[in-house]
């Protein structure tokens, strides 16, 4: 009997490390990250809401001409998962999803809640008119 003792402690440990680990993950504050390149600036959130990480992109193009951009892929790589999209940039102040010119937003659901808060850089790859930039966005 004695010999089972190290064992139900152990099995104790681990359940308390798995419940603090849960709730932690269930009271996260968001986590922003920003960066820009030479023809980029964008901004990046992720959260985790009820167990389930939402992740919010955000692209600028530094640029005055935004027409001449075309169709804009982005793509947004973590640890903890990935998220992109392909549309053309906002043209004016109204029809954007924060409000200004050049803007392109992406929002997902998914990736890896275990990793969530370990996530220190945010890889972004932009492809617009036969270009390709790629820089990173760092935690704020």
């Amino acid at each position: 009997m004695k010999k089972l003792y190290p064992l139900f402690a152990l099995c104790f440990l681990l359940i308390l490390g798995f419940t603090v680990s849960a709730q932690e993950i269930k009271s996260s504050k968001a986590l922003t990250y920003h960066g820009e390149s030479e023809n980029w600036s964008g901004a990046f959130t992720t959260e985790v809401l009820n167990g389930v990480v939402i992740q919010e992109g955000i692209l600028k193009y530094k640029g005055q001409d935004i027409d001449s951009t075309g169709q804009v892929s982005c793509s947004y790589e973590t640890t903890a998962g990935g998220l992109s999209s392909t549309s053309r940039l906002s043209s004016s102040g109204t029809d954007s999803p924060i409000g200004e010119k050049g803007t392109q937003k992406s929002t997902g659901k998914g990736g890896n809640i275990n990793l969530f808060s370990k996530v220190e850089i945010v890889k972004v790859t932009v492809k617009w008119d036969g270009k390709v930039e790629s820089f990173n966005l760092y935690k704020q």
